[in-house]
C-alpha cells in the first residue's frame, strides 16, 4: 500500500468518524428539545407553581417546534459534510491515479531514453573496436544517427511538455498547403519505419489550404503517426487522409491494431494516459 493510498483511507476514516459524531449529537439535541417542554413543567412543579394543561400543551408544542428546526439544520449540516466528505474522496482518488500514471510514465520514459543510448553505444563501440568495415560501417553510423536524432526528439518533447504545462500553448498560425506538409512528414515517417515493416500510405492529391501552425501541426501529426505506426499490430499498415472542406481541413490517421483497451476513449488526451498498460510500447 502506498503513502497516498494509506492517507487517502486516513482522511476518510476521518470524516467518518466526523460524520458519526454530527449524527450522534444531532439526535441528542433533537431528543433533549423534545422534552424540553416536559422538563420545564417538572421543574415548575417543583418550584410550588404548577403549570396548567394548557400552558404545558403550549410548551411541549413549542419544543416540538424547536427540535424539527434543530433536526432540519443539523440535517443540512450532515448533508454538506456528506457532500465534501465525496469530493474530498474523488479529489484524492484522482490524485493517487495521477501519481500513478505519472510514475509509470516516467518509468515508460526512462526506458525510452535509454534504449536509444544503449544502441547508439553498441554500434559506436563496435566501429571503434573495428568490427565494422566498409558498408557495413556506414550501416552502423546510420543507425547510430538516427538512434541519437531519436533520443533528441524524446528530449524536445519532455521540454516542450513542461514548457506547455507552465505557460501554455504558443501558436504562429500562417496560410500553408496541409496536403503538402502531410506528404512530406509522411515520406519521412515511412523511411524511418521502413525496416519494420510498417506501411504508411497517404491520400493528399490535392492542396488543403488552411490558417495553421506548420510546426505545432506536423508535432501533432508527427505524434499521431508514429503512435499508429506503434500500435498498429505486427506489420502496422497507417493511412493517412487530408481532404478540404467547406471552411476547415479533414485529416485522419487509422491504423490497423487492436484498438484502446483499458481506457476512456474520453480521457485518451488528458495527460499521462496511455491505452493498456503505460510500459507498452
Amino acid at each position: 500500500m502506498t503513502s497516498r493510498s494509506r492517507s487517502l483511507q486516513f482522511s476518510l476514516a476521518i470524516y467518518g468518524v466526523i460524520l458519526l459524531l454530527v449524527a450522534t449529537l444531532l439526535g441528542w439535541w433533537v431528543y433533549f428539545f423534545s422534552q424540553e417542554g416536559a422538563l420545564l413543567a417538572r421543574l415548575f412543579e417543583q418550584a410550588g407553581d404548577p403549570l396548567g394543561s394548557h400552558q404545558v400543551a403550549v410548551l411541549e408544542a413549542e419544543a416540538r417546534r424547536r427540535s424539527w428546526m434543530l433536526a432540519g439544520e443539523g440535517l443540512f449540516l450532515g448533508v454538506l459534510l456528506l457532500v465534501s466528505s465525496l469530493l474530498v474522496f474523488r479529489a484524492m482518488r484522482r490524485e493517487v491515479a495521477l501519481a500513478r500514471q505519472q510514475a509509470n510514465f516516467v518509468a515508460a520514459v526512462t526506458h525510452e531514453l535509454r534504449s536509444p543510448i544503449a544502441s547508439a553505444r553498441l554500434y559506436v563501440d563496435s566501429i571503434r573496436l573495428g568490427r565494422a568495415e566498409g558498408e557495413k560501417q556506414e550501416r552502423y553510423l546510420r543507425h547510430a544517427g538516427e538512434d541519437l536524432e531519436r533520443l533528441g526528439k524524446l528530449v524536445d518533447d519532455l521540454l516542450e511538455t513542461r514548457k506547455i504545462s507552465t505557460t501554455g500553448v504558443e501558436v504562429r498560425p500562417e496560410r500553408i498547403d496541409v496536403a503538402a506538409l502531410t506528404r512530406r512528414l509522411v515520406e519521412r515517417h515511412f523511411a524511418v519505419h521502413d525496416e519494420s515493416g510498417a506501411r504508411v500510405e497517404v491520400h493528399a492529391d490535392q492542396p488543403a489550404i488552411a490558417q495553421a501552425d506548420p510546426a505545432a501541426l506536423e508535432k501533432v501529426l508527427d505524434n499521431l503517426i508514429a503512435n499508429a505506426v506503434k500500435y498498429g499490430g505486427e506489420q502496422p499498415r497507417v493511412v493517412v487522409s487530408v481532404a478540404p472542406r467547406a471552411d476547415h481541413v479533414l485529416i485522419e490517421v487509422r491504423d490497423h491494431g487492436g484498438g484502446l483497451r483499458g481506457v476512456d476513449p474520453a480521457a485518451v488526451l488528458q495527460p499521462f494516459v496511455r491505452g493498456q498498460d503505460e510500459m507498452v510500447r
